[in-house]
């Protein structure tokens, strides 16, 4: 039998696994439970689990780099976890100053309350909390919260345009504070503080606010050293939105719903350290992944959410997979000549049903999908999501079923169905999606927390920004 023809559920009886109120179905992969189990063989023989476990224990697992990779410990409540002390503090400190914001205690230096918050930062300093917020906002909030992320004057004329600057916070992100975009737009926000009279030091700290590992960020912007929060060297960017990252969220969403979302990330971890293999959610999404990956040569994988809120989550997962995955080489310097992470993209989608799934099913390629949907509605209307339910289901099975039937061309498709979207379920989503893809860098052979190849660009960017200045 064709592998084209061959799905999972055909001879698999597992195909549902469930946790955190996630629930993913495999029977539209393309595989036979033979080759499942040859892949659960493989995870064990690579020491996938292991590995994991030594990350979340605080080991060295970036080579490359030598650093720990603790993204697990910004959310950990368990005071035995690597760090907890200082991301404890941390936390209590992001509390504390949006409590202040959002009671109204913390004003301007005007005296007017503050109604608007500028997250500046770009990469890992926008994609999650950009993505969380879209998720998670109210429909009218009382604190808005806007991201200036590219050093494209359109979009910093479209945000500073808008606002008061004596009713705004700008929280600037930069673990080095040295990003070239995130320092061009901390200029020019300051400069738009001080066109509004907001000159002086203690001025200053009312309105700005600094996220890096610099110690001297604050001397650098004229702001006293309290109004910087650290990133540790153990936090990748893409990885960060669980710490002081977060803090544009803390203010706009308030600390019980980050708290909630923390809290969903972590009962994830303890999902993907205590499950068993064949039960472990994350596990199974890197092994088929892997097997899309290399066996049936399936070079991009789509994240196809039909819910709103979870839109901006496939922007945020393009960065976390091929910024993690996109590399050839290994730890020790030699070639990796078979294929390694998937080119990720995507779209919301009952809108790509009228835009791009004429290509998906019926275009000479192979694709691997994840089609995501909520279980109960996020609003109201009732037929709404009725009928956008159904359309996520329908098409689920009409993507593996093609128009024009081909041993070389198909999909293969998992659905992930979400209980109901709230912030622990948001949380658990995205940490599914993390731990996925640092196991696959595991079965790879790569290292998931560097990326030589961005600071290339940034170097040469760099270096043609000083000619063309000469």
């Amino acid at each position: 039998m064709n592998v084209s023809t061959i799905f999972l559920s055909q001879t698999h009886s597992h195909c549902e696994l469930s946790a955190c109120d996630l629930t993913l179905d495999i029977g539209r992969q393309r595989l036979m439970d033979s080759q499942f189990q040859s892949l659960l063989e493989k995870a064990h023989q690579a020491g996938v689990l292991e590995a994991q476990q030594k990350m979340v224990n605080g080991e060295v697992v970036n080579a490359s780099e030598n650093r720990q990779a603790l993204h697990t410990s910004l959310r950990s409540v368990d005071p035995t976890s690597p760090h907890f002390e200082e991301v404890e503090n941390t936390r209590q400190r992001m509390y504390a100053l949006a409590e202040a914001i959002r009671s109204g205690k913390w004003l301007g230096c005007g005296g007017r309350q503050i109604t608007d918050v500028i997250n500046v930062g770009i990469g890992g300093s926008e994609m999650g909390p950009h993505a969380v917020y879209h998720a998670l906002r109210e429909i009218n909030p009382s604190i808005r919260l806007h991201f200036l992320s590219a050093v494209d004057g359109v979009l910093a004329d479209r945000i500073l345009g808008v606002l008061d600057p004596q009713k705004t916070i700008t929280v600037i992100s930069s673990k080095s504070f040295s990003t070239r975009e995130t320092m061009l737009n901390a200029e020019l926000v300051s400069e738009w503080y001080e066109n509004a009279g907001i000159r002086t030091k203690e001025q200053r700290a009312r309105h700005i606010f600094l996220v890096s590992a610099k110690e001297s960020a604050c001397e650098e912007m004229n702001l006293p050293p309290e109004n910087r929060f650290p990133i540790w060297s153990w936090v990748g960017g893409r990885f960060s939105v669980w710490g002081a990252i977060g803090l544009p969220l803390v203010i706009a969403l308030g600390a019980d719903v980050f708290k909630a979302f923390l809290e969903g990330a972590a009962q994830m971890d303890h999902h993907m350290v205590s499950a068993k293999a064949e039960d472990n959610l994350p596990l199974t999404l890197a092994l088929l992944s892997y097997w899309n990956s290399t066996k049936l040569g399936m070079v991009s994988h789509c994240l196809l959410p039909y819910d709103e809120r979870l839109r901006l989550v496939v922007a945020w997962l393009q960065q976390l997979e091929m910024e993690s995955l996109g590399k050839s080489v290994r730890p020790d310097g030699s070639l990796i000549h078979s294929r390694t992470g998937q080119a990720v993209w995507g779209g919301f989608g009952n809108e790509a049903q009228h835009s791009f799934y004429q290509w998906l099913r019926d275009g000479s390629s192979r694709t691997s999908i994840d089609l995501v949907w909520c279980e109960e509605a996020g609003h109201a209307h009732a037929h709404h999501h009725f009928v956008l339910n159904a359309n996520a289901q329908a098409q689920a099975e009409a993507l593996v079923t093609r128009q024009s039937p081909s041993d070389e061309f198909f999909n293969a498709v998992t659905t992930i169905r979400i209980k109901k979207l709230v912030p622990q379920t948001l949380g658990a989503f995205m940490a599914l999606y993390e731990h996925k893809t640092t196991m696959l860098a595991t079965l790879y052979g790569l290292n998931a927390f560097d990326q030589p190849a961005v600071e290339y660009g940034k170097r040469l960017c760099r270096e043609l920004e000083a000619k063309l200045d000469q």
